[in-house]
């Protein structure tokens, strides 16, 4: 499936630039709706939102960098790829698999691994998965801890896992999916973004048994946790229901009757509109734009966003976030992937990745903000 490898000498003349011609016009239509009550975004960003070192980078040149946020060339070979991508996903059935440390019966081992009942604190952020989960030092010497999954066809999986966040954690354990060209490694920050399914990648995957293993041999400081991991399959789907976790209550999570709002519930918010179709300057229950969806997911928090991108930026209930490496669950992300104004914006998920609405694969999706050019900042919210 992975046919966008195949096709990047086409990206040379589908670069993601946006044409002056055309942000004239959106320039136009985003007169028709509501202007921000907010302050003007400064002319230049601070010295501290120089580009952090990504792969790919998306400081390229133009011609060897596709954003994935809101593209003008639809018709280029990267976007119609992408798009026959997801049009595949849509027609296989759905399949998703949770492997948890201690109710999925024969399929976890962590020998030497000590075990965990409960949370690893208060806040919701520090809550387990079934209400336990196994650590061990990073210097412990002991093997990894081991997932087992059924993958039931050879077909693109997307990977969860999921870990009580403690600042007693690893900064950088180290996950080895096991995929169909070797175990690929990759690493996550455990003292942050916890008690949510947080997404580790795609990956092609090939029929049968496969592990996904944490490794106690990594390299940051702290304690290494494995807790749960879920595959789906598909690159643009959502992850599974979070109904098990230790605070599940009911079982049941309704946006509309949200108490004491977490920056964990922005997040689950926003991906209930996972799937929904694009359709720029739009907003309604079947179609909507970047500004829509974000305008959506805030709303439900007390806060009520303009629809064009400036004035998001602008909207003064708000707190700057410049650097990459501040981000939190929930911030609301801007780009400007043109090298003008503002043009994309989502709402950030962990591990790097952001809940949007993309005009590249034209759905609401999750997916990593380093293939969408020209990060600018991120605002945060007071949650009511």
């Amino acid at each position: 499936m992975r046919r966008l490898i195949l096709i990047f000498s086409a990206i040379f003349v589908a670069a993601g630039f946006v044409s002056f011609t055309t942000l004239s016009a959106k320039a136009e239509l985003a007169e028709q709706y509501q202007t921000s009550d907010g302050g003007e975004a400064p002319n230049a960003a601070p010295e501290s939102t120089v580009q952090e070192s990504t792969t790919p980078d998306d400081s390229q040149p133009a011609a060897d960098f596709i954003s994935q946020g809101s593209v003008v060339e639809e018709d280029s070979a990267a976007v119609i790829a992408a798009r026959a991508d997801v049009a595949e996903e849509e027609r296989l059935p759905d399949y998703s698999q949770v492997v948890d440390n201690n109710t999925t019966r024969g399929r976890f081992s962590s020998p030497g691994w000590e075990e965990q009942s409960g949370d690893q604190g208060t806040g919701e952020g520090q809550v387990s998965y079934g209400g336990d989960y196994v650590y061990t030092g990073s210097d412990s010497g002991v093997g990894p801890a081991r997932f087992k999954v059924r993958i039931p066809t050879s077909n693109d999986y997307t990977v969860y896992a999921w870990w009580p966040a403690s600042s007693s954690n690893n900064d950088a354990a180290r996950f080895g999916i096991g995929t169909a060209s070797g175990t690929q490694w990759t690493q996550v920050d455990q003292t942050t973004d916890g008690g949510i399914w947080i997404k580790l990648g795609t990956y092609a995957m090939e029929e049968g048994e496969r592990f996904i293993q944490v490794s106690a041999d990594s390299p940051g400081s702290g304690n290494v946790v494995a807790d749960a991991v879920a595959v789906v399959r598909g690159d643009v789907t959502a992850p599974p229901d979070e109904q098990t976790t230790s605070r599940s209550g009911d079982g049941t999570y309704s946006a509309s009757s949200l108490r004491n709002p977490t920056r964990h519930d922005v997040v689950r918010v926003a991906k209930k509109y996972l799937g929904t179709r694009y359709k720029w300057g739009t907003c309604t229950r079947a179609r909507m734009s970047c500004t829509c969806e974000t305008r959506k997911t805030y709303r439900h928090f007390g806060h009520k966003l303009p629809m064009t991108e400036s004035g998001q930026w602008k909207y003064n209930r708000s707190k700057k976030v410049w650097r990459k490496s501040n981000l939190k669950l929930g911030d609301h992300v801007f780009f400007k992937e043109g090298g003008g104004g503002i043009t994309h914006v989502g709402i950030y998920s962990g591990n790097g990745n952001i809940v949007h609405a993309s005009s590249y694969y034209n759905k609401v999706v999750e997916s990593k903000m380093k293939y969408i050019r020209g990060y600018y900042g991120a605002k945060r919210y007071v949650l009511h």
